[in-house]
């Protein structure tokens, strides 16, 4: 049996390891939405995504950083009711570090985190497309 002061220096240690693997994450997050807003720029010139409409019309989407976070801890919410708490860790740690790579000096996003934004992004348009229907966006 380990001492009193072995557990709780254990107890202190396990803290932090989940601190280092959650931190991990937010920064892998970071770092994917400002490669997913650099590559959208790359692509289309400008950080937004044009929608066309059921009517024909389109509508404009903006992304920022703080929206491109806001997907990503959607995809990690649905990882989580999909797998649990403690399977889902260690799946988005390592689904987002394989979702970068660099080049040079510049992150960008793998075909990995390519699937993820791009199906993000599907999921805001299609969104759109239903809020629009249903009278919510003019």
């Amino acid at each position: 049996m380990l001492s009193i002061s072995h557990q709780i220096f254990l107890s202190g240690w396990m803290k932090r390891r989940s601190a280092v693997k959650n931190n991990t994450i937010e920064i892998y997050r970071r770092r994917i939405a400002i490669a997913a807003l650099e590559r959208m720029k790359r692509k289309t010139g400008s950080n937004c995504v044009i929608v066309n409409m059921p009517d024909g019309g389109i509508q404009k989407i903006d992304f920022d950083e703080k929206s491109m976070l806001k997907l990503l801890i959607r995809f990690e919410s649905q990882a989580c009711s999909e797998y649990g708490m403690s399977e889902s860790t260690p799946f988005i740690r390592g689904t987002y570090m394989n979702s970068l790579d660099i080049n040079g000096h510049t992150e960008y996003l793998t075909e990995t985190g390519k699937l993820i934004v791009d199906e993000l992004l599907g999921e805001v348009i299609t969104w759109v497309k239903e809020k629009y229907i249903n009278g919510g966006i003019n």
